[in-house]
């Protein structure tokens, strides 16, 4: 399933900004993009203590 920023955001307890900043640093993978430009998260590449060190 996919979350928008809003959405992620909230499940991983951080807000928006954050998110922006962990992916303009490299810290996070960049997210697939909606045709409309909104990002698009998968859940499972954001879950708390999954190992992945980004």
């Amino acid at each position: 399933m996919d979350y928008r920023i809003g959405e992620i955001a909230k499940k991983c307890n951080v807000n928006k900004e954050t998110l922006r900043y962990y992916e303009r640093m490299g810290l996070i993978s960049e997210p697939i993009r909606s045709d409309s430009g909104y990002r698009l998260y998968v859940e499972r590449d954001y879950r708390k203590g999954d190992g992945d060190e980004r």
